[in-house]
Order: structure tokens, then sequence, then C-alpha cells
């Protein structure tokens, strides 16, 4: 059998990539390797002494991964081609048919696409380190059901994880920073798991788009700022559960569109323009959302709906602007409140009036439609509200300022 003659090659700088067959161990010596180097053998392992380097020469890919089971780890990667198709980017590492493939510990810098991943069920990448020129993904799933994308650091990328056609897939404990489109982007996949990852100071946001039975939790979304920046958008999303998140300094914290059966429980919503808004796309379905114990703090606006047709069921939620009085033995508030009002509405629409959002008329015109149910957005209403145990925190002029900046890109929807 094949294994039998599987063997373990010590190959030095300058030296060619020799014919490999099945279950070969190739370790690259430390110096640069002339690249591009293509693995066709299955079950190959190729792995990096400290200091080994593989330079693509400047022209495609510099790596390439086209059988099942080959493992590559260790290794630093540069000099990879500048085509930037998003589908079919110059990357440091291309598996194409490369069915549970591992891509483990490779650090690349100043690289087109860190690592591009096609046609290949199962395939891992794990624990790289990877900085681009943004203007193409940092790691690219296409096609690739029940891959797992684990504790990568992404930074200046287009975007920083994109996943499409992956269901069953994993995004863990990654790290994604300084994107300048999506710092993780999920499309057109069904039972993808997305934790444990921190995004930030990206341009626009993260987004879960297209796809159903997405589990997402215990993420940071953070310091997303400017015109159409949001936290996280989930577009026509059904049937997906998002949990324990903070979403913090946001423009909008969460952007939900056009999605239904979505469950949005223990998640810390702070710091930003909008805690949440809700908005239809033209010709699509309103959303059907439930809100259940998450926080909402230092937003200029916690709950924006503007989705006539929208049903947005809100419980158990804990509000900085829920004054700690009155309360029964389960620690909520006696009367109903609502994390929304018309001022807030009209907000959405129309980005010029926000100017206006801390004078001191609109908060009392805000604070007498929280309390006084004939003039608040019932269907709206929280029936069993938590104050924050802290004092009250008022929205700051940061948050002000993201709304004044950004919430005008809403209107993207309608465009």
């Amino acid at each position: 059998m094949w294994f039998l003659f599987a063997a373990s090659l010590l190959l030095s700088p300058g030296q060619p990539l020799p014919p490999l067959h099945p279950g070969d161990t190739v370790i690259l010596g430390s110096g640069v390797h002339a690249g591009p180097l293509e693995i066709n053998a299955p079950d190959v392992h190729i792995t990096g002494e400290p200091g080994a380097i593989v330079d693509g020469g400047g022209s495609g890919s510099a790596l390439v991964l086209a059988a099942p089971g080959i493992v590559l780890e260790n290794l630093q990667v540069q000099n990879v081609g500048s085509e930037t198709d998003f589908y079919a980017p110059d990357s440091a590492v291309w598996l194409v048919d490369c069915k549970d493939c591992v891509v483990r510990a490779v650090s690349a810098r100043d690289v087109t696409t860190g690592v591009r991943v096609e046609e290949s069920p199962g395939a891992r990448v794990e624990d790289c380190d990877l900085r681009g020129l943004g203007n193409a993904p940092g790691i690219t799933l296409y096609r690739a059901p029940g891959a797992v994308v684990r504790g990568n650091r992404i930074e200046n990328f287009l975007d920083g994880i994109y996943m499409e056609y992956t269901s069953g897939a994993r995004a863990l404990e990654n790290v994604s920073i300084g994107s300048s489109r999506y710092g993780y982007h999920l499309m057109f996949s069904k039972g993808v798991e997305v934790a444990r990852n921190r995004v930030e100071r990206g341009r626009v946001g993260s987004a879960v788009m297209y796809g159903s039975g997405a589990y997402v939790h215990d993420n940071v979304f953070a310091n997303h700022v400017g015109p159409l920046a949001f936290g996280l958008l989930v577009q026509e999303q059904n049937d997906s559960r998002f949990a324990s998140n903070v979403i913090s300094g946001n423009t909008v914290g969460m952007l939900v569109v056009s999605s239904r059966g979505g469950v949005f429980e223990d998640n810390r919503l702070e710091n930003g323009g909008f805690g949440v808004l809700v908005q239809r796309e033209r010709k699509k379905g309103s959303s059907a959302l439930v809100f259940r114990g998450n926080r909402f703090t230092g937003n200029v606006y916690d709950l924006a709906v503007d989705d006539s047709e929208a049903s947005v069921v809100m419980r158990g939620g804990r509000y900085d602007r829920v004054r700690p009085l009155d309360l029964d033995r389960d620690g909520a508030a006696d009367l109903p409140y609502v994390p929304s009002s018309s001022y807030a509405l009209f907000t959405s629409r129309q980005p010029d009036l926000s100017l206006f959002a801390l004078g001191p008329g609109m908060l009392l015109w805000e604070r007498v439609e929280a309390q006084v149910p004939g003039l608040a957005f019932m269907t709206l209403a929280d029936p069993r509200p938590i104050p924050l145990r802290a004092a009250h925190t008022p929205a700051s002029a940061w948050g002000l300022g993201l709304v004044l900046f950004g919430i005008g890109g809403g209107l993207w929807l309608r465009s």
C-alpha cells in the first residue's frame, strides 16, 4: 500500500520541490524558498523550520494545495500576485478541491489575500496571522461546507473573513481588525456557528445574510463609525439566534432587515447611535423578531423600527432609561417600557433631525412618550423592563456624533 513508501524530506532553500507521493512529509528549512509551490498528492504534510519563508515571486498564489488531506503549517509567505478579483484573488495559500485540508500557523504580510478556500469541504484554517492591502478578502471560503476558521488574526483586508455556501461551517475565536468593508461576512449558508470572534474598527461592520439557522454568540462587534456603519447587519437571515454578543460604539449596533424568526437574547448593545434599527428592504418581507434579556446602555436611541408590518417582541430587557423605582419581586419595573419613540423613527428616516436629538424638548417628549401608554408605541413595549443598577447614563455626545455622521446611510435600503 502507498503508505509503506511515504517519505520525510528536508528541503533547503534553492532545492526544487521533488515529485511527492501520498503521505509524504516535506520540511522546508530556514530561509527563502522560491515559489509558487503546488502540492497535488493527498495527505502530504508540509511544515517549516523556524524562519522558513515561501516567496510567491509576485505572480499568482504562493502555495496551491490541490488534493485531499494536505496539512500545511508553520510557514511565512510573502510576495504574492496582485489580482484582486473577489472570487479568484491571488493568495498566500490557495486550497482547491482540497477536502479536509488544514492550514495552520501561517503568517503573511502585505498580501492580496491570505487564505483562499474553494470547493474544499471540511477544510480548516487555524492560528494564522494575516495582514493585507485592503482590496481583497483575508480568508475567503467558497463552497466549503463544514469548514472551520479558528484562532486567526486578520488585519487590513476588504473583508476579514468571507464565507459563501459554507453550510455547517464554524468561525471561532478570530480577530478581524480594520477591514475596508466587512470584518465578517456570511452569505447563502445554513447552520453556521459564529462564536467568540472580535471584529472592530472596520469601515462598515459585519454581515450575516441570505441564509438560515445561524448561531451567532459571544462575539464582540465594536467601533464601526461612519456612513452605513453598523456592528452587525442581519439581512434576510431567517430562524437564527444571536446571543451574548457585545455590540459597542457603532453608528448602528444591529441593523436587521427583512429577517424572520430571529431570536436576540442576552446581548449588550451600548454606546451607539441606535442600539437596534429594524428596516425592510423593498419588495421583501417584514421582519419577525424576538428580543429578550438584552442590555441597552449609552445609546442615543435603543430601538427604531422603520417597518410598519414588522413584528418585534421585547421581553425582560435591561435599560439605562428605566429608573430603579417601584420594582416587583422579580426586580422588574411595574410599568411597561417602550425603548423606541416617534423621534427615533423620524431620525432613522431623516438624519438632519438628529441635530435636535439631545435637546431638552426632545428629551422631555421622549420621557413622556415612554411613560404614558396613550402616547407610546405600545406594540414595541417591554412589559417586564429591568433597570440597570448603576446610575442613569445619558446618551453621550459621542453617541450623538455616531448618529449625525452615519445614520443617513440607512437610506441605502430605499435607494
